[in-house]
């Protein structure tokens, strides 16, 4: 990844991380509306996804750095232990809530998907590093964080949708598979186009 890619990938991650934790400072119906009926019926899974999520968001940009990997590997390893723990957090949250969600039963699958994707992604990865397969690991990491990143593609998606006069519930259903089938499959390109790929990889 070069320089640029890596700034534009941490600028966004940051900057859409910090849209959801509005919620903590002012009203959840004024700022997230199409999750605010969460409060009632789910406000611990509701808080879970909506923390969760924006953290491990945070944290992918310090995993992809191979600088802090090298030169702070110890902070490399306690920051991806974090970042698995809220993956976990989230995804358990947001598959539990997309069954009751705004979107359609369309939508609601591709949300399902992605949660079970972004699970097995990440503690696949994890569990390749405990038995020091450093390589393969990295390779999981980047689909897992490919997938977090689904948040930002999702907002890309959503707001020219918007725009032309789309409802939120209406985007899910591009931006419910959308966001993280575009994210993978540019990710698998360029993967193979490094020629990297460890032995057993995919």
């Amino acid at each position: 990844m070069t320089r640029t890619a890596y700034w534009t990938f941490a600028i966004l991650s940051l900057l859409i991380a910090l849209t959801p934790l509005r919620g903590v400072i002012a009203p959840l119906d004024m700022v997230m509306p199409n999750m605010a009926h969460f409060l009632d019926s789910a406000p611990w899974r509701l808080w879970g996804h909506i923390l969760g999520g924006p953290l491990a968001l945070v944290l992918a940009p310090l995993q992809l750095s191979a600088g802090v990997r090298t030169r702070w590997p110890r902070l490399h390893r306690w920051s991806g232990r974090l970042y698995g723990a809220m993956v976990l957090v989230a995804g358990v949250a947001g598959m539990t809530l997309a069954p009751t969600s705004e979107a359609s039963n369309f939508a609601r699958v591709g949300f399902g998907v992605l949660g079970v994707l972004w699970l097995v992604t990440t503690f696949k990865g994890i569990w390749l590093a405990m038995r020091g397969d450093l390589a393969r690991h990295r390779w999981w990491m980047e689909r897992s964080i490919a997938l977090t990143f689904a948040a930002v593609t999702l907002r890309l998606i959503m707001a020219p949708l918007m725009a032309s006069g789309w409802s939120v519930a209406q985007t899910y259903d591009v931006t419910a598979w959308g966001s993280w089938i575009l994210n993978l499959a540019l990710l698998e390109l360029w993967q193979r186009k490094r020629k990297t790929a460890p032995e057993g990889a995919v």
